[in-house]
């Protein structure tokens, strides 16, 4: 790259990471991250630095690595040991998210040999919609696939496969479904057109190719087979899926022997919503590169298949999968405009530039149109809260709310309200947050049960805030 490249690229970098990484700062300030993920992600990360590998009483097997396989984690953790703070989780989040831009502009470069059109898909990137939810929605370790899927893609494209294969290693290190990724990588690398492969026959990219997706198979295998079960936990999310089946083996076999009901699984209307809210910023580039499009059968699988509305709802961490492929797939279909249509290649870069920014001002969470406002305003309930979390002792049992939880997780005991398995030291509750009850009765009776257990003391702080403490452990502190 030339000088003025790298200052354009890195300051575009270091843009997206302040604005995005800081108003996921933002709203981990303002008790926006809940229990699922930040908390779980704080608690386990921090207890893995207190020599507890990956351990957390609030997730669905006590080793996270049983719930999903994140490895990659354990970078993050080295980081931790020096800078024990949520907001570091939130920072090199959004930095890992932007650098996803270098690699990506120079593969665009590289494959289409000019440089503005390169510039304009790595705006969209940083601008596309689904990125940015992604990056705001609390913590997850499947952001990191982006970055390192476009480095590894990049490499592949100029030969380097040493450094390709790394990429890829790390990549099928940072979730069970990444791995999946990284096959589908293999496979495609298989598929090319010729006129992406120079030349014909057994290459070596070929060979690469075949042996990226054997491997990936195989280590997926034994990831959900031995590794996942042996930690106590597995794929707990086939639930999602019931619709299709019980098991991997049977939904495959329903959706071959019944197309209908894989039909009647995808057309519906929140999932073609979901089509149009993941393709409309790229302008639907990736439809003129086919065969590109087999990278995004993970992630359009994973999330069209399900009946969890969340993972089709474009607003959470589940488009993390398929972001990488998406903008691979954008590059090789402005590629095929400039082979078959060179002289569309202009109103192509017009059209995408349009698609990105209606998208960024009508669907993303960071913009200025939309953003809600009450975030940069000074809250006293939120102020009254952080003076409450500041005098709760560190080595107290607790239970808080979901909002909470992610701001007291570096203790052995924390749980959410209504999920404690016993009577935690100190509990407490916002008469203004219900969540993970099923209706205000549940809720109250709730409150009533502390209130009525001799066990505990109460201060209501306030009129709101309503703190249980456990008169052993108060005796305790004196």
């Amino acid at each position: 790259m030339t000088k003025r490249e790298k200052i354009t690229i890195w300051s575009l970098i270091g843009l997206y990471t302040f604005i995005v990484g800081g108003f996921s700062m933002l709203r981990h300030y303002q008790f926006q991250t809940q229990t699922w993920d930040m908390g779980v992600f704080i608690q386990m990360i921090w207890n893995t630095t207190q020599g507890r590998i990956f351990f957390t009483r609030i997730a669905d097997a006590p080793n996270h690595l049983g719930v999903h396989f994140t490895p990659i984690l354990f970078l993050v953790v080295a980081g931790y040991y020096l800078f024990q703070s949520p907001y570091f989780l939130l920072l090199i989040q959004a930095l890992a998210l932007a650098l996803g831009a270098l690699p990506l502009y120079l593969l665009s470069k590289k494959i289409l040999e000019n440089k503005k059109t390169a510039l304009v898909v790595t705006i969209s990137y940083l601008l596309y919609p689904s990125l940015h939810w992604v990056n705001v929605y609390d913590f997850h370790a499947i952001p990191f696939l982006i970055p390192l899927l476009l480095g590894g893609f990049y490499f592949i494209e100029i030969k380097k496969w040493g450094t390709a294969i790394i990429f890829l290693i790390l990549a099928t290190l940072v979730k069970e479904d990444a791995i999946l990724v990284v096959m589908i990588t293999g496979l495609y690398l298989l598929i090319r057109p010729k006129a992406e492969t120079p030349h014909s026959g057994w290459t070596r990219e070929r060979k690469i190719g075949t042996g990226v997706a054997i491997t990936a198979l195989i280590y997926f295998l034994i990831v959900i087979k031995i590794i996942m079960p042996a930690l106590g936990g597995g794929l707990l999310r086939f639930d999602r899926y019931a619709d299709l089946g019980g098991s991997l083996p049977e939904i495959v076999k329903n959706i071959a022997t019944n197309p209908k009901l894989l039909f009647e699984t995808i057309i519906i209307p929140q999932k073609i919503r979901y089509l149009a809210l993941i393709f409309i910023p790229v302008a639907f580039l990736p439809f003129l590169a086919p065969r590109a499009l087999i990278l995004l059968v993970p992630g359009l699988a994973e999330n069209l298949l399900t009946s969890y509305s969340f993972q089709f709802s474009n607003f959470y961490q589940y488009d993390a999968v398929l972001i990488a492929g998406m903008f691979i797939a954008t590059v090789m279909g402005l590629k095929t405009i400039q082979n078959r249509w060179p002289k569309k290649e202009k109103l192509a870069v017009i059209v995408l530039s349009i698609g990105t920014l209606g998208a960024f001002f009508t669907n993303s969470p960071i913009n200025p149109v939309t953003v809600p406002k009450e975030l940069f305003k000074q809250n006293a309930d939120w102020q009254t809260l952080r003076e409450i979390i500041n005098n709760i002792p560190d080595n107290a049992s607790l239970t808080a709310p979901t909002t909470v939880v992610p701001h007291v997780s570096h203790r052995d005991y924390i749980y959410m309200i209504n999920k404690e398995p016993f009577k935690t030291d100190i509990v407490l509750i916002d008469a203004a947050d219900s969540f993970g009850f099923e209706n205000s009765e549940a809720f109250q009776k709730y409150v009533d049960d502390y209130a009525a257990n001799e066990e505990y003391t109460v201060e209501v702080i306030d009129d709101r805030y309503i703190q249980f403490t456990k008169k052993s452990f108060s005796e305790t502190k004196q």
